[in-house]
């Protein structure tokens, strides 16, 4: 999707003037006094102070303007913006051409999303000072805002007119100049922000975004380094992830590595889009790189550890942390590690119990179990290996039904093949002191699956279930809840929906959302709730209902909203194609990833669009044809193969794929997908699935009165298509988006991810 840009919006309480007249028993000359005390208390930041002296003021001169327009300033900050515009408009009543009161006005009347109004309060301060920068700056901004970027970049560029070196004015037309998808002026306006104020971080996050856009990631990279030496925020350290999601050669870096730690293990973006960058870098320590050079030649014969950790044992790769950090956090998407870690967990296997495990080896084989959790014990196993494994987790267990010591090496080689609840005295592990990193291990495999069922009994079922095709994709989706993740970026937070929309898609035409009270949101076919986490801390004012045919994924979904403190989400079980009947309503509908795996996505979708309001929107995520060229393919292969579903079979088909070369088959460029069962059979054992096309999507929004918004979608796609058709700027043709997908069968490669609005009859 497009990356959001920032602007610095300029907001002050202008110049003081001096006070009206007045007749009171207290002299001019007190107020006076004590207005400047007011004033040397706001300034000070004591808004508590200065609005008890304004109030002061205030008690003698009701009529004293300043007063009550500082009020207003001191209410406004303090978070009052309804008071605030009272005050304000008192101010004005009194003296009408004060433009520092109708600027700040404005910029109360925009945090109550007034934009219109605020627009309009600018203006007249411009009116009666033309030469007054914050209202023409924050003119600019509320104008962008409400989709007239034309008239926003006239205002930024009067603004530089008058203050050339004013650095936000350069940023803030930098930001409108890439609304319009004109990239190369917007980077010229952040390189000469940066001239001005070398340090500003939003300019060096928006220069980043540009140059990511322009398919730069390097370059985007450098910038946003940059950003965050200067300062962290939450909007540099998603770029940083979307840098290293997409560049090359990151090269040995230790300032890179460490930077990747914290990213991973604070979420800065989700573990998957950096599991790529972060084997590259652990790549490049030799004696990891050797460990797995030594695995891969030996496959399909497994090597002792002294042969396959070299001299130094274990310790070769217990020392790297970006490794354990990333067998926590998500499926090693790379073939040749893989290979690694299947022949390093059969050497702790086969050493189990034979001597004390140091700390280190101990945090390495706990994480080693964790990613084989995470990944649903994707990893090829033999079947003497198998045999050994099953009966050292029945020496566990009887160790543990008496009372006999049990070693930790023989806890976390069980935990590396099989779930810890699949052990017959399980309860019995958590009575036990551990050493330090099993208790992560413990919670990971017993306590969380333990709340997950919890959970799924008290979920409440909305329709019921009978339709046959709901029916096998509920049972695939029970067996193996899709994805199973464990960390999520908390995602940033909108005004409303409109507002994220026009952030979204500045030059896109849609009409205001309708006035409503608390937005409702339906997000169908939510599975492990990806999807409604990230919309309720988006809009964490609307109230979130999330359905799903499994309640299995619907528990792992509510113990991660659960995990993250979101009460406005209510989870339950339901049928999409059974909602119709349902009397609720909703302004906004989320479907990504559910329709295309009905018999019939045409009547899932018109089911959905009962449901919301006129004027409401929704975001759909449906299969493209032609991206999901290659997975049709492999799918054929493996029906033709005759490979079932099971867990076992699943793992032989991916081994037997990863051995192949060619023909679009090998494993070292396969989605992410391929590294976990459930990631797997969604993607080739999916019991139901229809892909579609751009022109049959464009013909059901003209039947149904839907506008097409636009795409989220990576943007450096949008700079190549706005490149390719310079004539559609807001890049909502969809034939034309058509043709460039058929120029780019890759385009698409995850899904047509867009939003449309139901027209208002």
């Amino acid at each position: 999707m497009p990356s959001p840009m920032n602007r610095r919006q300029r907001i002050g309480g202008g110049k003081h003037l001096s006070p009206q007249p007045v007749s009171s028993p207290m002299s001019a000359s007190n107020i006076e006094r004590i207005f400047a005390a007011a004033v040397r208390h706001h300034q000070a930041g004591r808004l508590v102070e200065a609005e008890r002296h304004y109030r002061q003021v205030l008690a003698v001169a009701p009529r004293h303007a300043d007063s009550l327009h500082l009020l207003g300033v001191a209410t406004f900050q303090a978070g009052r913006s309804d008071l605030a515009i009272e005050l304000i408009d008192q101010a004005l009543a009194v003296q009408p051409d004060y433009p520092e009161a109708l600027c700040n006005l404005g910029n109360a009347l925009i945090n109550l999303s007034r934009l219109e109004a605020a627009a309009a309060s600018y203006r007249k301060a411009l009116d009666l000072a033309p030469t007054y920068l914050e209202p023409l700056v924050n003119l600019g901004n509320v104008l962008e805002s409400l989709g007239r970027p034309d008239e926003a970049i006239d205002c930024y560029r009067r603004t530089i007119a008058l203050q050339p070196n004013l650095s936000e004015a350069h940023n803030n037309l930098g930001v409108a100049l890439y609304g319009q998808g004109r990239v190369d002026e917007a980077i010229a306006s952040y390189e000469r922000t940066l001239e001005i104020d070398p340090n500003f971080a939003m300019a060096l996050n928006n220069l980043a975004a540009a140059q990511l856009a322009r398919g730069e990631p390097a370059a985007a990279l450098h910038a946003v380094r940059r950003s965050l030496r200067t300062r962290e925020s939450d909007d540099a350290k998603a770029l940083l992830v979307a840098c290293l999601s997409r560049v090359r050669d990151v090269g040995a870096d230790g300032g890179l590595r460490f930077l990747m730690m914290r990213a991973l293990s604070e979420a800065w973006g989700r573990p998957d889009q950096l599991a790529r960058v972060c084997i590259s870098l652990i790549s490049l320590d030799p004696e990891i790189a050797g460990c797995v050079r030594r695995a891969v030649q030996a496959r399909p014969q497994p090597l002792p550890g002294k042969v396959l950790f070299g001299d130094r044992g274990l310790a070769a790769v217990t020392a790297d942390q970006l490794l354990i950090a990333l067998l926590d956090a998500a499926p090693v998407v790379d073939v040749d590690m893989e290979r690694f870690l299947t022949m390093a967990r059969r050497v702790l296997l086969d050493v189990a119990g034979d001597a004390a495990p140091t700390p280190e080896g101990i945090a390495f084989h706990s994480a080693l179990a964790r990613q084989c959790f995470i990944n649903e014990y994707v990893f090829a196993v033999s079947e003497d290996e198998l045999r050994a494994a099953e009966a050292l987790r029945e020496s566990l267990s009887a160790a543990l039904d008496t009372g006999e010591p049990v070693p930790a090496s023989w806890l976390l080689a069980v935990a590396t093949y099989f779930p810890l609840q699949t052990v017959k005295q399980w309860p019995r592990l958590l009575e036990r002191p551990w050493p330090d990193h099993i208790g992560s291990l413990l919670t990971q495999q017993l306590h969380e699956p333990a709340e997950e069922r919890r959970l799924a009994a008290a979920l409440r079922r909305l329709t019921e279930i009978d339709d046959r095709v709901s029916l096998a994709v509920q049972s695939q989706y029970e067996e193996n809840p899709y994805p199973r993740w464990v960390k999520l970026p908390c995602a940033k937070e909108a005004d409303c929906i409109e507002s994220y929309l026009r952030q979204t898609f500045p030059m896109a035409a849609f009409a205001p959302a309708p006035a409503a009270g608390r937005t409702e949101i339906l997000v169908a076919g939510c599975g492990t709730g990806q999807h409604p986490i990230r919309t309720a801390q988006q809009f964490n004012k609307a109230r979130v209902l999330a359905v799903d045919l499994s309640r299995n994924s619907l528990a792992y979904a509510a113990r991660k909203a659960r995990e993250l403190g979101l009460s406005s989400i209510e989870f339950a079980q339901a049928d999409l194609l059974k909602l119709g009947a349902f009397d609720r309503r909703f302004d906004v509908i989320e479907a990504s990833g559910v329709l295309h795996h009905l018999e019939d996505p045409w009547t899932g979708w018109r089911t959905l669009l009962s449901l919301l309001k006129p004027g409401g929107f929704m975001l759909l995520g449906l299969y493209s044809v032609s991206a999901r060229r290659n997975v049709a393919r492999l799918r054929e292969f493996v029906a033709g193969r005759g490979y079932g579903s099971t867990a076992g079979e699943i793992r032989r088909c991916r081994q037997e794929l990863m051995d192949m070369d060619g023909g679009g088959r090998s494993a070292h460029s396969a989605p992410s997908d391929m590294f976990s069962i459930s990631g797997c059979r969604d993607l080739l054992f999916h019991v139901q699935e229809k892909c579609l096309t751009l022109a049959e999507i464009e013909l059901f929004l003209r039947e149904n009165n839907l506008t097409f918004i636009g795409f989220e979608i990576a943007s450096d796609v949008l700079h190549a298509y706005r490149s390719r058709f310079p004539d559609d700027r807001a890049a909502t043709d969809l034939a034309r988006w058509q043709a460039f997908e058929d120029e780019n069968p890759d385009t698409f490669a995850g899904m047509y991810q867009f939003w449309t609005q139901k027209r208002a009859r």
